[in-house]
């Protein structure tokens, strides 16, 4: 399904009466959605009639009310799979404090163990007694040796960042090291354990709303909510509400219907939209020209009637066309102006590139650039660069243009080398919807993974490219390890190039040289779990 935007139609182009009854549509249909929404939320007892008959009786038709039942049903099904999506999110979020309180309490009780031996060697002391050994379980990190009767404690520095500190005996070492430590990781522990008490709330009442049906549903998106707080009353809201609501009217197409649809008709020749409002009239919009997928609207819009002549056409006289299918229409009311859109079931192009034997063009996804390599046969490396996409400080669709440019450029590359192309699969990326801190989930959501597979799949329609989509499992850890140093790649490079070849079919196996570093336990086992030690 692809949907294609037009020009703005400016409402005094329209005839006298006409924008009013379009913008009264509108606002009707809207106005019904939200009641269609809460009724499908609620079971009808089986003595009440059809929710589609009770709308039907309030004077809308057939196809008006079957259009507002599937732009209720995508709105309830978009807020069940956020809800699933919180839900997938608390849980995964769960497991990591579960993991860090575990990694922070085995720290904890490193630090008793060496607080418990300073403190037998301290009574020791105290009572003339052999001094028993100090249980260094800290490892090569801290250093002990004695100077004289007394024992001094070096402890070295993680990465050479700071210099070492030296603790002249063993009093300094517990009150200077080991007891802030000790405090520092109770408070984690402690914060840690809170917020994972929180959590396990939020998930419980979360699977409750999932169990019972209850999806929270926010009409006209941030705009409206952030409002909500700042209005006086109940009266102010409920104006703003219907200023701000939502504009669009959502007209469903129907496989047996002329053109498609049997509430719209478009002419391609003059670009005049007629639509039937809810009252029976026509009304006209002039001048809908669409600057991207003229073509394709046009063929789908004759092709019932194209099938209606070559029925009576023999084998030999057929003329050439789409298949028939439906077309969906949406007019968006713009204030001065309308705006529509057009959703219609491209056709596969039979002559898409999808040889992978010669090589291709792969990307691999990031936050802020795109990571291309360019395989030859026997997949060979042929060159390798990134795409810059500026992501902070810009709208959602700012956000949405700037990786369409950044795509753009990785598939005319593809169409110069004559190469399909290869992205990784973002069904495989559960771990990345969250990073542990609200910046980079913030990030995360920004980047939008689905938004640019579509985008990947729409140009690859568009140049007549096939897209292939690989398993992106372990593709930086082979990358790294196998290619960045040997061939001069960046990280995010050799990626994109375990990705490239993964999808011609070629396996990158632990080399000779590193298997002796899989435990014995995985060396029987498939190559990506080697991989993964």
């Amino acid at each position: 399904m692809k949907t294609y935007t037009s020009n703005y139609i400016k409402k005094t182009a329209l005839a006298a009466g006409d924008a009013d009854i379009l913008s009264g549509d509108i606002l009707t249909f809207n106005t019904m959605l939200h009641c269609m929404v809460v009724d499908l939320g609620e079971p009808a007892p089986p003595e009440v009639e059809s929710l589609h008959r009770r709308y039907k009786q309030c004077g809308l038709t057939d196809y008006f009310v079957t259009s507002l039942e599937r732009a209720a049903g995508g709105i309830r099904s978009a807020a069940k799979e956020a809800l699933t999506l919180d839900i997938k999110t608390k849980e995964q979020q769960l497991a990591r404090i579960d993991e860090n309180i575990a990694k922070k309490t085995q720290r904890l009780k490193v630090l008793y163990l060496a607080k418990e031996s300073l403190k037998a060697r301290s009574l020791a002391r105290k009572a003339e007694t052999p001094l028993p050994p100090f249980h260094n379980s800290f490892g090569c990190l801290v250093k002990p040796e004695r100077k004289g009767a007394d024992t001094y404690f070096t402890v070295k520095s993680i990465h050479g960042k700071r210099p070492d500190q030296i603790f002249e005996n063993e009093y300094l070492f517990e009150t200077l090291y080991l007891d802030p430590r000790i405090r520092r990781l109770k408070s984690a522990i402690h914060s840690m354990e809170h917020r994972k008490h929180n959590l396990q709330s939020r998930l419980a009442r979360l699977k409750r709303e999932a169990k019972a049906g209850v999806y929270h549903i926010c009409y006209g998106g941030k705009k409206i909510f952030r409002q909500r707080a700042s209005a006086k009353n109940h009266n102010e809201w409920c104006d703003t509400l219907r200023r701000l609501r939502r504009r669009d009217m959502l007209l469903v197409g129907r496989h047996d219907a002329s053109q498609g649809n049997w509430l719209v008709g478009y002419d391609p020749a003059t670009g005049t939209l007629t639509y039937r409002s809810i009252d029976g009239r026509r009304v006209n919009l002039p001048g809908v020209w669409f600057p991207y997928g003229q073509e394709d609207i046009n063929a789908a819009v004759k092709a019932s009637e194209i099938s209606k002549k070559n029925k009576k056409l023999p084998p030999d006289q057929q003329i050439d066309g789409w298949p028939p299918g439906p077309v969906t229409w949406a007019i968006r009311d713009c204030g001065n102006a309308f705006q529509v859109k057009c959703m219609i079931s491209v056709p596969e192009n039979p002559n898409t590139n999808t040889c992978y034997d010669d090589g291709c063009v792969a990307f691999d996804m990031n936050y802020d650039h795109l990571a291309v390599a360019e395989l030859g046969a026997q997949g060979r490396l042929l060159k390798h660069y990134t795409v810059p996409i500026q992501m902070e400080g810009r709208t959602s669709d700012q956000i949405t243009n700037g990786i369409s440019e950044a795509l753009e450029k990785v598939f005319k590359h593809a169409v110069r080398a004559r190469k399909p192309v290869a992205m990784e699969d973002i069904k495989h990326l559960d771990k990345d919807l969250l990073y542990g801190n609200r910046k980079a989930n913030r990030k995360i959501s920004q980047f939008a993974y689905d938004k640019m597979t579509q985008l990947a799949e729409s140009k690859g329609q568009k140049y007549g490219l096939a897209v292939r989509k690989s398993n992106p499992a372990y593709s930086s850890q082979i990358g790294k390890l196998k290619y960045m140093r040997t061939m001069g790649l960046s990280i995010h490079e050799s990626a994109a190039y375990v990705i490239g070849r993964r999808a011609m079919g070629y396996k990158d196996l632990v080399p000779a040289s590193m298997k002796h570093l899989v435990p014995a336990k995985k060396r029987g086992r498939h190559h990506w779990s080697q991989w993964s030690c």
